[in-house]
């Protein structure tokens, strides 16, 4: 299935493609799963429109995936979503930073299963 998209979609799509069918099949164990989203922040536009959009609140930098529930050390989880070569910018690693130092967990994954399993471990508290 994911081999025929991979004609039509970047390996980091895939890999979160994967993560949101995962969080989908496991929505009745937590609201975790139930809850989490993608912030769309990787699209391509024009000048004006780009100056509307930060207007609007959009910000550089801020993690693919938002999981607004808390655990018992938490308050939220978030994502950022890489596959190599790709790496994190500045703004990335930054925002990740400030998430965590008002406590958030905060992190950058590497694959879909980095992410399942940094959900799966916030979900059980063994973070």
């Amino acid at each position: 299935y994911y081999k025929e998209l991979s004609k039509q979609f970047s390996a980091e799509e895939l890999e979160m493609f994967a993560f949101f069918d995962y969080c989908r099949c496991m929505e009745s164990q937590s609201p975790a799963y139930a809850l989490a989203f993608h912030v769309p922040n990787e699209r391509r536009a024009s000048i004006p429109r780009r100056v509307a959009l930060k207007r609007a609140g959009v910000r550089k930098g801020i993690p693919d995936i938002v999981v607004p529930v808390s655990n018992d050390k938490y308050s939220g989880l978030y994502i950022e979503m890489k596959v190599k070569p790709n790496k994190a910018s500045p703004e990335q690693m930054a925002i990740l930073r400030q998430l965590n130092s008002v406590g958030n967990y905060a992190v950058l994954c590497w694959s879909a299963q980095d992410a399942i399993e940094i959900i799966n471990k916030y979900v059980s508290n063994k973070l």
